[in-house]
C-alpha cells in the first residue's frame, strides 16, 4: 500500500505541467502586486494547501465508495472495470467527449464552480488564499479524475485521503517554479501538454487492469488481501 500511495505523488508530479496550464494563470492573477518574498511564499503555501485538502477530502469520499466495493468482494472486478473505462475514455473520439462536456448538468457544475472561484478571488486586497485553493480544487480536471479513480481502488477512506493529498503535493513544485521563475513562462507555450494527461491516464488505466488481474507481480499487480488471507487459512498448521 505504501507503493500505491507513493504513486499518487508521482502522478501529481508527472502531470504538473498540465496543472500549470490550468492553474498557472489563477496563481499569477491572485498574487499580483508588490509583496515581500516571504509573503509571496506564504500566499502560495496556503493556496496549494487548500487545493491539496480539497483533493484529499474528495479522495476520502471515493475511498469510502471503494470500502463498500471491497466489503462486497468486488474489489478485483471493480479495479479492472475502472481501468478499462479509463482506457476506453481515452480512446473515444474527441467529438464524443465534446458532446459529453456540453451536457447541461456538466455545464451547470462548471459554471457554478467558476462563479464561486471568481467571487472568492474578488473578495478584496487581503485575498483568502486558502479558500481560493479549496474552491480551485473543485475545478474540472482530467488528471484529478484519474487520481480519484485510483482512490476508489484503495478501498479505504484514509488511503483515499492520503493518496489524493500526496497527489496534490506532487503538483506543487512545478507550480512554485512557474510563479517564481518568469523565464520559465517563455518556454511553456512551446510545450505540448495536451497529450500528457491522456498518456498518463492511459498508463494508469493499464496499471489498474493489471492490478485487478491479481497476477502476484510486486508493486504492479500484487495479490489482493482477501486472497492472501484465504491462502493463509488454507495452509496447514505446523506439526508438533
Amino acid at each position: 500500500m505504501t507503493m500505491f500511495l507513493f504513486s499518487g505523488l508521482v502522478l501529481g508530479f508527472l502531470g504538473s505541467l498540465h496543472c500549470i496550464g490550468m492553474c498557472g494563470p489563477i496563481i499569477l492573477a491572485i498574487s499580483a502586486g508588490k509583496h515581500t518574498m516571504v509573503k509571496m511564499i506564504m500566499q502560495r503555501v496556503f493556496y496549494h494547501l487548500g487545493r491539496a485538502l480539497t483533493y484529499a477530502f474528495m479522495g476520502a469520499l471515493f475511498g469510502l465508495l471503494g470500502t463498500h466495493i471491497k466489503l462486497s468482494g468486488m474489489q478485483q472486478g471493480a479495479t479492472i472495470i475502472i481501468g478499462a473505462l479509463i482506457v476506453i475514455w481515452i480512446l473515444l473520439p474527441k467529438s464524443f467527449k465534446s458532446r459529453m462536456s456540453e451536457l447541461s448538468l456538466v455545464k451547470k457544475y462548471n459554471e457554478q464552480i467558476k462563479q464561486l472561484l471568481s467571487k472568492v478571488v474578488r473578495s478584496g486586497d487581503s485575498k483568502p488564499f486558502f479558500m481560493i485553493g479549496l474552491v480551485n480544487g473543485f475545478l474540472p480536471c482530467g488528471l484529478v479524475y484519474a487520481g480519484l479513480a485510483a482512490a476508489v481502488t484503495s478501498g479505504s477512506p484514509l488511503d483515499g485521503f492520503l493518496y489524493m493529498f500526496l497527489f496534490g503535493l506532487g503538483t506543487i513544485p512545478a507550480l512554485f517554479a512557474f510563479s517564481f521563475l518568469p523565464q520559465l513562462r517563455q518556454y511553456l507555450p512551446k510545450i505540448n501538454t495536451r497529450k500528457l494527461i491522456p498518456t498518463l491516464a492511459f498508463v494508469l488505466g493499464i496499471i489498474f487492469i493489471l492490478r485487478g488481474l491479481n497476477l502476484g507481480i510486486p508493486f504492479i499487480s500484487p495479490k489482493f488481501e482477501a486472497e492472501k488471507k484465504t491462502e493463509q487459512l488454507s495452509q496447514p498448521d505446523c506439526c508438533h
